[in-house]
């Protein structure tokens, strides 16, 4: 079991960078629609709205770096629970309130808010932090290999996710117009 853990923690490293990356990628190649996401939620004044997006975009850029380098990787780690914790928080909020017609703003695949989302966001929050129980210190090329693939194949698997999921809440919404004719 001791000797999965620094694989399962690289693995697991790994694909929480994939996220992020793509997650700061998406907010950095459209900036004014991420903004327009940020105001959608309706959480701060519209002063503060533009600092705020370019606040996340680089709390999301650094993370990406923090976990490039052994020194800072516990803390990138932590940031990305973080993150994904204040997303989740923002995001029960307006499912709260009834504002599920707002895009979550996480990069990707359009999706509306729904609790799934919110499910998601925990999921990601302990992925991002079991690699913390045995961050990997050395280990051979063929594990590296191995732990990269694992990572790549579960982001694949998330990516699919997002699009399974908000292909369903199209569904759902088209049957609930359906309903209203």
């Amino acid at each position: 079991m001791t000797e999965l853990l620094p694989l399962a923690s690289l693995t697991l490293l790994v694909f929480t960078l994939l996220v992020f990356l793509r997650a700061a990628l998406h907010k950095a190649l459209d900036f004014l629609e991420f903004q327009g996401f940020v105001a959608d939620y309706e959480l701060l004044p519209e002063a503060l709205v533009k600092p705020a997006a370019a606040a996340l975009l680089a709390l999301e850029g650094a993370l990406v770096l923090m976990l490039l380098f052994s020194a800072s990787r516990a803390a990138g780690l932590v940031l990305a629970a973080l993150l994904l914790g204040g997303y989740a928080i923002a995001m029960g909020i307006n499912i709260r309130r009834g504002h599920t017609r707002i895009e979550c703003g996480c990069g990707g695949t359009p999706q509306l808010l729904s609790k799934t989302l919110l499910l998601r966001n925990a999921l990601l929050m302990v992925f991002a932090l079991l690699p913390l129980l045995g961050l990997p210190e050395a280990l051979q090329s063929a594990e590296i290999v191995v732990a990269i693939a694992a990572a790549v194949f579960m982001w694949l698997a998330f990516l699919l996710f997002e699009q399974v999921n908000a292909n369903l809440l199209a569904i759902r919404e088209m049957a609930n117009s359906l309903k209203r004719i």
